[in-house]
């Protein structure tokens, strides 16, 4: 695959990062307990200073009722006392001074073989627009969280190669560390690990979507430097599983397009993204491991590359092996883009199954499945780690810029952008004026784990808090289930109206690993589903604070 821009990459920028499950986890041992963190160096939250019986001016930035900062989000990290001036430490880590903290804004290439797709889709964004509506989100937490005295300035990086470019992402990531000298870079080349990796081992964080699907294995290994913003491919893996074990194995393929389908017990396919070296069949061996404790075992497993030049005779060949094997019910494991060639290859050979959507690869977004042969992507279902989508006017995340500056963002892909500030700045803020990688790390484990889950919301947290058996260090914890309407009239992400939209069933509702439920949850069922939601629900509405603006 050839570079691509980043606007275009964000809604691909997921294709490899947890397309498919990862490999074997590693436990690492937990980290000393939050009461003792003031004791470490890191700053005083209100929380311990209740627990302390500590007096402390918390200020207007300081909800008291709440114990949380005064901003109108869910994400809203503990107040910390405030910072009172005088030495911050200075520069406690390569790209930290006492006054700034550099961050690279990595930015990609334009790609010629598939620009003409993702204009068609609507989904292409400016470079200046997504720097631009990334800068508004540095801003607006820079109003809020705390710095320590210290200003994060952002610095646009472009790729001096394509996605997948090993060589090149390496020599991109020695640039960020040596020239521009930065203490974190925002995002990478998605397709590869060498630039997270290369970071890593020159003590650079790597916050978001920067690395391929690796596994908790690798992330290990590098702490504290790689923080994927989703979760791990072995936890999203559990969600898929979980799904596919309790609530569509041992029962009729209903929801397929085939009549004689629907009449057999399902028989599951894997199509699943792979590389020219294998990387990914190991990792789908996991997840096909952990369909193995619910007794599930896939009739056939076909692998496919990416490649638009012969996506065609691709799509043609997997689908022959899957109708061969009398599958029902296709576990699509993949990127966005291929299931363009695969569901009009189907309806060619008039085979027409379930689709089962195992999205974190934007499978699972309008802006793609409306590009999919739509006669078959009716029988599409399955799970979205996504929270349920909201229309941009009551959209949390884009009423932080517009609570903040009294305009909205200008990019389309702000809910993507805002990803890599949210983590980091939490980080920041828990992790006092000794930053440092290690510090960072300290603060996102001190995150609060909320016990529980919201329609459009996701689930975040790191560290330990009985949610996974190993330490986590990703962010989102829980997944939905979804279905393809194609009836459904709306936006899609990037705000185009048209037909055909995503579902959300049971009202959003999200599972954290094992809550799912052991009986399907309203899978097209009209009444109890939800699309593009134009109010919040109670329960995402956030707090009201008077608008800066």
């Amino acid at each position: 695959m050839g570079p691509m821009r980043r606007g275009r990459r964000r809604l691909l920028s997921w294709l490899l990062l947890a397309a498919l499950p990862g490999l074997v986890a590693v436990s690492a041992a937990p980290l000393p307990a939050a009461a003792a963190a003031h004791d470490r160096g890191l700053p005083l939250t209100f929380d311990e200073a209740q627990a302390q019986g500590k007096q402390v001016d918390w200020r207007p930035t300081c909800d008291t009722s709440t114990g949380k900062l005064a901003v109108p989000s869910g994400y809203a990290p503990p107040c910390v006392e405030p910072w009172s001036g005088g030495d911050n430490g200075g520069a406690t880590a390569p790209g930290v001074t006492a006054d700034t903290i550099r961050v690279a804004l990595y930015q990609t290439q334009p790609d010629l073989l598939q620009q003409a797709f993702f204009e068609e889709t609507g989904s292409d964004e400016s470079l200046t627009k997504e720097r631009d509506t990334t800068q508004a989100y540095v801003d607006y937490f820079s109003a809020h969280y705390q710095l320590y005295g210290r200003k994060v300035e952002l610095i646009p990086v472009k790729a001096s190669g394509a996605p997948d470019d090993d060589v090149a992402a390496k020599a991109d990531a020695i640039k960020v560390a040596t020239e521009v000298k930065a203490f974190a870079s925002f995002g990478g080349p998605g397709q590869t690990s060498a630039y997270g990796e290369e970071l890593a081992a020159r003590g650079v964080l790597c916050v978001g979507d920067c690395l391929l699907a690796e596994p908790q294995r690798f992330l290990q290994q590098h702490s504290p430097y790689l923080w994927p913003m989703l979760a791990s491919p072995e936890q999203a893996s559990e969600h898929w599983a979980a799904f596919v074990g309790t609530q569509l194995a041992r029962r009729k393929a209903v929801h397929a397009g085939s009549d004689d389908f629907k009449k057999q017990q399902r028989v599951f396919g894997v199509v699943h993204y792979d590389d020219d070296a294998g990387t990914f069949r190991r990792s789908v061996r996991h997840f096909e491991d952990l369909l193995d404790t619910y007794r599930v075992h896939a009739k056939v497993t076909v692998p496919y590359s990416l490649d638009i030049s012969t996506a065609q005779e691709d799509a043609r060949l997997v689908i022959t092996k899957l109708k061969s094997a009398g599958v029902t019910s296709v576990l699509l494991a993949g990127d966005p883009v291929f299931p363009t060639f695969l569901t009009a290859e189907a309806t060619k050979q008039g085979y027409s199954p379930e689709w089962v959507v195992l999205g974190y690869a934007f499978t699972d977004t309008a802006v793609f499945g409306r590009q999919y042969d739509q006669q078959q992507w009716a029988h599409a279902f399955g799970v979205s780690l996504l929270p349920a989508r909201t229309a941009d006017d009551v959209d949390e995340l884009a009423n932080l810029i517009t609570w903040q500056t009294g305009k909205p963002p200008e990019a389309k892909t702000f809910r993507e952008l805002v990803l890599a500030p949210l983590l980091f700045f939490t980080g920041v803020h828990l992790a006092g004026p000794d930053l440092t990688a290690k510090t960072f790390r300290a603060g996102l484990f001190r995150f609060p784990s909320e016990k529980t889950t919201t329609p459009t919301r996701l689930h975040l947290s790191w560290g330990r808090h009985g949610i996974w058996k190993t330490v986590d260090v990703t962010g989102g914890d829980d997944a939905t289930v979804i279905w393809w309407d194609p009836n459904a009239s709306g936006p899609d992400e990037v705000g185009r109206e048209g037909k055909g939209l995503y579902r959300y069933a049971d009202e959003g509702r999200r599972y954290l690993p094992g809550q799912w439920p052991k009986q399907p949850v309203g899978l097209y069922d009209d009444a109890t589903s939800v699309t593009v939601l134009t109010s919040l629900p109670p329960e995402d509405a956030p707090p009201s604070y008077p608008s800066p603006a």
